[in-house]
């Protein structure tokens, strides 16, 4: 466990990137085996999406969260004090976490990943599953605008993106606009390039499928 919770930068002469390894195959095992025998009619191609939601950075960081990993994570000042490295360390470091239970309940005298594995992260993925099913746009809204706009307008999404705030680590440090056959359809701030341009999409989606309501 001390492993599994010790991050390179920490500089303690271990670090938990074999076990993360570990972690990350018994996870892809675990999601594939939970949407084939609960999803059996989705196609190869969905199943594959869904199974890499559940197992992104994203996803496991917030069942790290969910569990109070983040502060028994042993990481080094500069790591700790990047908000940037907040989501892929966290979501690596629960990674490593599956890696060791899977070692030590196999060392104890079985796998773990049925009885015990297995029924946890069930309970964390298939309200997780429903939700990306019934709204398959979210978390994919440059995917979702990029559809639409070739639909309708028979082009693609233009997204304008620059830097906003100099400051490394910034929330808000880029900035970005989207425009469809060149109308500008929606903004959006974030860390990153990619993150800014996801917002923007959300909010021109958003906007697309909810307009506002008319004046009576």
């Amino acid at each position: 466990m001390e492993e599994a919770l010790t991050h390179r930068s920490a500089g303690l002469g271990l670090d938990n990137e074999r076990l993360e390894f570990h972690g990350d195959a018994v996870l892809r095992l675990l999601a594939a085996s939970l949407l084939r025998h609960h999803w059996p009619d989705l196609s190869v191609g969905e199943l594959s999406r869904l199974r890499n939601q559940l197992v992104s950075d994203r996803e496991l960081a917030r069942l790290g969260q969910a569990i109070g990993l983040q502060p028994l994570i042993h990481m080094g000042a500069q790591a700790r004090r990047d908000p940037t490295a907040t989501t892929p360390i966290l979501a690596r470091s629960c990674e490593a976490l599956l890696g060791a239970l899977h070692e030590a309940l196999r060392l104890a005298g079985g796998d773990g990943l049925r009885e015990l594995l297995y029924p946890w992260l069930k309970s964390h993925w298939v309200p997780l599953v429903q939700e990306l099913l019934s709204h398959p746009e979210r978390h994919h809204w440059k995917t979702a605008l990029q559809e639409w706009s070739q639909a309708a307008h028979s082009c693609l999404p233009t997204y304008v993106t620059e830097e906003v705030e100099p400051v490394h680590g910034h929330p808000q440090r880029f900035a970005a606009r989207v425009f469809v056959a060149n109308e500008l359809l929606g903004h959006g701030r974030g860390s990153s390039r990619r993150q800014a341009e996801q917002d923007a999409a959300a909010q021109a989606w958003t906007a697309l499928h909810n307009p506002p309501a008319s004046p009576d």
